[in-house]
């Protein structure tokens, strides 16, 4: 009975592991859209020209990223024969193993080797890293970088080895070329804040630190080279304020300052650990104002950059990733604690009792997008779900925490295999740019281009073979329709009432029902109303007048 019982643990650890596995391969092929399919193509062109040092985007110079993912990413379009979303995708993901070790070897630091496991687990298994491994931000090799900075100058501060300062110095540097300045605001804000409470703060003016800060500005030198080439010392000003000045201000992008948002979003981002998070960040506060934490690296990362984000008028899920790997060591730290000591035993029933209830809440949510919403009719997507769902019934010689934590990760593997599997191929159908280059990329004749007008799908400079110009305003169409034998253009009902004013013979090669999948609402997700949501695209030809 023993015998069969450790067979039944082992082989429902090797589907959890497996189904863990496809979740990610299977990101891997998902269409890039939005920012994704924007990064893509830059690093597409870098595959085309050869040209690493200066980025470009339609014909545009472009400043609004450092290089570093756009280096990561076009190598494997060399690698795999050319541009695709398993190239641009893969290197992405094998980098963030940096970040998944990293937390762990953070975490062994301070805690043991269970915090550690835990951390590096809930890290893997959570929204952020599913969600961001496909919609591909810069996100992801920021946050790579900075916890594998933070781990190495944590070691340095506790051993004082100058080959973690080194490190230490490259990580910095990395996370800085990755985004920019956050790459060494949350560093410096997690050090800073652990050695005042460790009373460490004279450790900063050693000579030594010296060696750091010189890797690290060799690596930054590197990446602004091509920014300095296009835009001279306003691309650098761009680099070091404007662009992180002008997102908190609202003067580049943003709205109105929800000053909960990073709250609410937390929710989602970080499930299924959310509620959990919060819960472990109140206690660890508690704990600093009664001096009895292990370290404050984790607390200082968060509280800093936490408040900036939450006052700009710039916000969005993936500005915070940064923070997932501090989030999840806070959560694997407390939520040992609480199942481990007396103390907290009245903590125990409700944490429970909130992660069986996000449980249940993620597997209804899974049977409302596939059953109601998006039908699923494949028959292994149903056996792969209902196999994850049998591990809940098969007897476990676990402790509660062990047996939280598994149903937790099930939850949450089985919600992405969902989307990655069934739910995402069936909202791309109403996608309408990747079709149209399609349709572009089998008619078009030799050294024609699509273009697009009054459209912000900058993927399209990815999936066409033939890319052409991003139209602004009426200027950029008339020249385009002067300067381009027979252009095709993707553009909106605006824009074909703006093309036939112009007097341009045209043909409509194809019309489409279109949907941006950069923010879903219950409106489109609705099938009784989904079809109100959607607006009309168009693939037009201009005809030569000869």
């Amino acid at each position: 009975m023993v015998v069969k019982r450790l067979m039944l643990e082992r082989n429902s650890r090797i589907l959890i592991g497996g189904v863990l596995l496809l979740t990610y391969i299977l990101g891997l092929f998902v269409p890039v859209t939005s920012d994704a399919g924007k990064y893509a193509a830059i690093s597409r062109i870098i595959y085309e020209t050869g040209d690493w040092i200066n980025l470009s985007i339609h014909f545009e110079p472009y400043m609004q990223k450092p290089p570093l993912l756009f280096w990561i990413t076009a190598p494997f379009y060399f690698l795999f024969g050319g541009p695709s979303e398993f190239a641009f995708k893969l290197p992405v993901l094998l980098y963030s193993i940096i970040a998944i070790y990293s937390t762990y070897k953070f975490a062994m630091l301070f805690y043991s080797r269970e915090v550690a496991q835990l951390a590096a687990l809930m890290l893997v298994c959570c929204e952020f890293y599913f969600l961001f491994h496909n919609d591909i931000h810069t996100d992801v090799i920021l946050t790579a970088n900075v916890i594998f900075a933070v781990w190495q100058g944590a070691a340095y501060f506790k051993n004082f080895k100058v080959v973690n300062l080194l490190l230490a110095g490259l990580g910095v540097g990395l996370a800085m070329i990755s985004k920019g300045p956050i790459g060494i605001f949350v560093p410096f804000t997690a050090v800073i804040a652990h050695l005042i409470f460790s009373k460490k703060i004279k450790a900063l003016f050693d000579y030594r630190i010296l060696l750091g800060v010189t890797i690290c500005l060799a690596v930054l030198s590197v990446g602004l080279i091509g920014l300095y080439n296009q835009f001279g010392w306003e691309g650098l000003k761009f680099f070091f304020w404007d662009n992180n000045a002008g997102r908190i201000s609202g003067k580049i992008k943003g709205s109105d300052v929800d000053y909960f948002f990073y709250f609410h979003t937390t929710l989602y981002a970080f499930l299924p650990w959310g509620i959990l998070f919060f819960i472990s960040w109140f206690f660890e506060i508690k704990s600093f104002f009664k001096h009895a934490n292990n370290e404050l690296y984790s607390l200082g990362a968060i509280v800093f950059y936490w408040i900036i984000i939450s006052v700009s008028h710039a916000q969005s899920p993936h500005y915070f990733m940064v923070l997932s790997p501090f989030m999840a060591v806070l959560s694997a730290k407390w939520m040992m604690r609480i199942f481990q000591e007396d103390k907290f035993r009245y903590m125990q029933r409700a944490v429970s009792v909130i992660q069986y209830v996000t449980i249940v809440f993620v597997w209804l949510l899974i049977l409302v997008l596939c059953i109601y919403c998006f039908p699923a009719t494949n028959f292994w997507f149903w056996l792969v779900l209902f196999s994850l769902l049998i591990l809940y019934l098969i007897p476990q010689n676990q402790s509660k925490l062990q047996k939280l934590v598994r149903y937790s990760v099930i939850s949450i593997i089985a919600l992405n295999f969902s989307i990655n599997a069934h739910l995402f191929p069936a909202v791309f159908k109403y996608q309408s740019v990747i079709p149209a280059c399609d349709v572009f990329n089998k008619e078009a004749d030799e050294g024609e281009m699509l273009n697009s007008y009054l459209s912000q799908h900058r993927e399209l400079f990815f999936y066409a073979k033939s890319p052409g110009y991003f139209l602004y305003d009426s200027d950029d169409l008339n020249n385009c329709l002067l300067t381009q034998k027979n252009p095709w253009i993707y553009t909106n009902d605006e824009g074909i009432r703006e093309i036939k004013e112009s007097g341009s013979n045209f043909e409509v090669v194809r019309s489409f029902k279109h949907r941006s999948l950069s923010r879903f609402t219950p409106g489109f997700v609705n099938p009784k109303t989904r079809a109100s949501r959607l607006k009309n695209m168009y693939l037009l030809k201009i005809l030569s007048s000869d």
